[in-house]
């Protein structure tokens, strides 16, 4: 029983931390008989002030329960397009998403004050990338592979 509960807990603390950058997701049907035109409502626990096209939000902004924030595009129900996404611990990425992910060019800033530059897909750095300290000096620049640096950038030539 005892190993039983140590695995539970670890589940529960494991999870939670790879989840932490998850995003809310705006559930199907929300502007279902709504009107095409620009609308403020509440549902499910968010609160809405979005553009609606043929039931289907466009643009917009969305708080959900937990405070988290989205400002931008939608497709359909999906967070796509640009857009701001603010978590409750207030760190925020600015870029690019597809179906409710970080998906495309953005920048991440996180709670220490670091920010990460570069490509990002479903929701993990992915690509040509660079990472900044607080002070906005260079820490890393290069290839990242779900979420692993793995390749430094060659460094730049210089002029003559």
């Amino acid at each position: 029983m005892k190993y039983l509960n140590i695995c539970i807990l670890f589940g529960v603390l494991f999870g939670a931390t790879l989840n932490a950058q998850e995003l809310n997701i705006v559930v199907p049907g929300t502007a279902k008989q709504i009107p095409d035109g620009w609308h403020k409502f509440r549902f499910q626990g968010a609160k809405f002030d979005v553009g609606v096209k043929e039931e289907r939000l466009t643009e917009g902004n969305v708080i959900w329960f937990d405070d988290s924030r989205y400002s931008g595009t939608f497709s359909g129900y999906n967070i796509s397009g640009k857009g701001t996404y603010i978590w409750p611990n207030k760190e925020r990425y600015e870029g690019s998403f597809r179906n409710n992910m970080r998906h495309g060019k953005g920048t991440m800033y996180y709670l220490d004050g670091t920010r990460h530059y570069g490509k990002w897909k479903n929701n993990k750095k992915n690509g040509k990338g660079q990472l900044y300290d607080k002070d906005g000096n260079l820490l890393k620049d290069g290839v990242w592979e779900n979420d692993i640096f793995v390749k430094a950038a060659k460094p730049k030539k210089k002029k003559r």
